[in-house]
């Protein structure tokens, strides 16, 4: 048993190790290859992927060793382990490839090589984060039979590396390569291995996806509040999802919408390592209720004021040619909606989300009314005990007034 956890210990340490040493590579090398034009056209700083990612994905590492400190064996921390190392993995040979083959070729030995590795790693992190979401939170699935999704995740996933490793691909950048391996296989025969690895990879995350939303229809108290992270974190990653998707669409602002997709993703194993060390538990609904609330508010400001410039622009540009007057006046109208909003967005929030307390209050603002117009103490006191039963909902309320000796 100690020999076992003395193995398990130097490999933590080497994972670690490597992990940082190859986040540093990939950051090192992708700057010094942020300008260079691939043969698409494009640089290597708009294709490639951002040069900040590398350092901040050794965040499901530093996650993953803050949960082995409080549960050593826990399988949810292995897997963040082993999420970032395949993840940093993928990062540096991109980077060494694309330096050794675009920006100074000859520069590096075997970059065609490296590079062919970033070809059919990418299946890794894939095959360890659906592992991942079926064992959260505490390192074991609903039952046995769904162990079944972690080996149709790992068979997928070595289907898709295999047909990638021996295939044609194209890297990340456009840049045509064969692989070293040659092609021993037919094309459409790997083509259709790729396609059933690709089926049964999105299976398995699906299905390791639902498995959390069993566990949280299942789940009460503790577990409940760990899941409520766990889907915070996955809410917020899934907006930095789309709006990185805008950067597609709109070409100027791909760099912007890459680096925001992909720090998005980081939310991830912050939530879920809050969850699983039960810090700060029970302020997940604070935090929720916070994000809907402003949230909100943000968008309908700024909605507010995009279309206040337009009209008002509109409206008086007979009378003044520029457009600093609306530009003013849109700013302090939305200045003057925001407490209103706030507070309206605040009871629509609470009324969909929160309902008890949002009944809380309404009693509490009833009573406080009431209670101004009452004088007898019968009427206070039965005010009293209805504003206690639809707030606090006790098994049983009484009141008890001392009577005052003259």
């Amino acid at each position: 048993m100690a020999a076992e956890a003395g193995t398990m210990s130097v490999l933590r340490v080497v994972f670690v190790a490597l992990s940082v040493v190859l986040a540093l590579v990939a950051t090192v090398l992708g700057w010094l290859s942020r300008d260079t034009p691939t043969p698409a056209g494009q640089s290597l700083g708009t294709k490639a992927l951002d040069i900040g990612v590398p350092i901040a994905a050794l965040t499901f590492v530093a996650v993953a060793e803050l949960i082995r400190r409080r549960h050593p064996r826990h399988l949810v921390g292995w897997m963040f382990l082993l999420l970032g190392l395949s993840a940093e993995i993928l990062f540096a040979s991109e980077a060494y490839g694309l330096f050794g083959t675009i920006t100074a070729p000859g520069a590096l030995p075997a970059a065609g090589t490296v590079m062919w590795l970033a070809t059919w790693t990418w299946a890794l992190p894939v095959i360890v984060l659906a592992i991942a979401l079926l064992v959260f939170p505490d390192g074991r699935p609903l039952s046995p039979r769904w162990w079944i999704v972690a080996w149709i995740a790992i068979v997928s996933g070595v289907l898709q590396s295999v047909a990638d490793a021996y295939g044609t691909p194209l890297v990340l950048t456009d840049i045509p390569m064969d692989t070293p391996l040659g092609t021993p296989f037919p094309l459409d025969a790997l083509n259709v291995v790729s396609t059933i690895g690709t089926l049964g990879s999105v299976a398995a995350t699906l299905a390791a996806g639902t498995s959390l939303i069993i566990r949280f229809r299942r789940a009460a108290g503790i577990e409940r509040q760990q899941l409520k992270w766990v889907a915070y974190g996955g809410a917020i990653a899934t907006v930095g999802f789309v709006l990185g998707s805008v950067g597609y669409v709109v070409p100027e602002i791909g760099p912007l919408g890459n680096a925001v997709a992909s720090f998005a993703v980081l939310l991830i194993p912050i939530t879920a390592g809050l969850a699983i060390l039960r810090y700060r538990l029970y302020d997940v609904d604070v935090v929720i209720e916070r994000t809907l609330v402003y949230g909100a508010l943000s968008a309908t400001l700024a909605a507010t004021y995009w279309l206040l410039v337009l009209f008002l622009q509109s409206a008086l540009r007979p009378i003044t040619a520029g457009s600093e007057l609306a530009v003013a006046a849109s700013t302090l109208a939305t200045l003057a909606l925001v407490q209103p909003l706030r507070m309206r967005i605040q009871r629509s929030v609470d009324r969909r989300f929160y309902r008890g307390r949002y009944d809380a209050v309404r009693a509490l603002d009833r009573f406080t009314t009431e209670l101004a117009s009452e004088v007898a103490l019968d009427a206070v006191r039965a005010d009293l005990l209805e504003a206690v039963r639809e707030t606090v909902q006790p098994a049983h309320a009484s009141v008890w007034l001392r009577e005052r000796r003259i």
